[in-house]
């Protein structure tokens, strides 16, 4: 009995002190962000830490960066839609998904493309390795047609997401060097990192009233990676 309690004293001890070490690392990326101008940063913030109570304020400053720049072309014919109906449900690519089964779609999403239509991949250099290997092409467009935003709905469906674009990581990981992500070298995970830390993508259409936006079919990401194919 005592063994048992001592046991499940160390594992909340366990975690408590991961949670205190991500608030922390949360807390010191906030800092190195907010010295940004680029927008994407903020959304590599916020696909990093989907809980952080800086949120908010990460996406506010995307979306003012971002409509700053001329000729922004965010969404493409290789970006994946998500839209919230409530606070347990969203449209992803206008198909209904409970949001706690966002983790495993995206990762299998990420991992196959669609059956039967498109893989969505391009060739890349696998990271410290002359070898190469294809990835998926996809980005998550978020996209937000009321306000004020549903930010306890983003928080959780975004976490989804993030895991699962984690997962895929670590799939990337034993399938490239037989290891998973966590007991890479630094230079071996930043390499994968490089390749999937920029997936998501915010649109506020809130001024629309309720109208649905049909998003272009090609995209700045479209440019980036013909380039990186070439």
């Amino acid at each position: 009995m005592r063994i048992a309690l001592k046991l499940s004293l160390i594992f909340i001890l366990a975690i408590q002190c991961k949670s205190v070490e991500e608030n922390k690392q949360s807390e010191n990326d906030w800092v190195e962000t907010q010295k940004s101008r680029d927008y994407f940063d903020y959304a590599v913030y916020i696909q990093k830490h989907p809980k952080s109570k800086n949120v908010e304020e990460a996406l506010s400053e995307y979306l003012f960066l971002r409509d700053s720049v001329a000729g922004f072309l965010g969404c493409g014919k290789y970006n994946t839609s998500l839209s919230f109906v409530d606070e347990e449900k969203v449209l992803f690519d206008d198909e209904l998904k409970s949001i706690d089964s966002l983790s495993f779609i995206t990762f299998e999403y990420l991992k196959n493309g669609i059956p039967n239509v498109s893989p969505h991949k391009y060739n890349v250099q696998i990271p410290q390795s002359k070898m190469w290997d294809s990835i998926s092409k996809v980005h998550f467009d978020i996209l937000f047609y009321d306000k004020p935003f549903p930010i306890k709905s983003l928080k959780l469906a975004l976490s989804e997401v993030s895991d699962g674009i984690n997962s895929y990581k670590n799939y990337l990981s034993n399938k490239w060097y037989r290891l998973p992500y966590n007991k890479l070298t630094n230079e071996k995970k930043n390499g994968i990192d490089e390749l999937n830390d920029s997936r998501f993508s915010f649109f506020d259409f809130s001024q629309m009233k309720g109208k649905r936006m049909i998003l272009p079919t090609t995209s700045e990401f479209d440019i980036n990676e013909e380039d990186s194919e070439q």
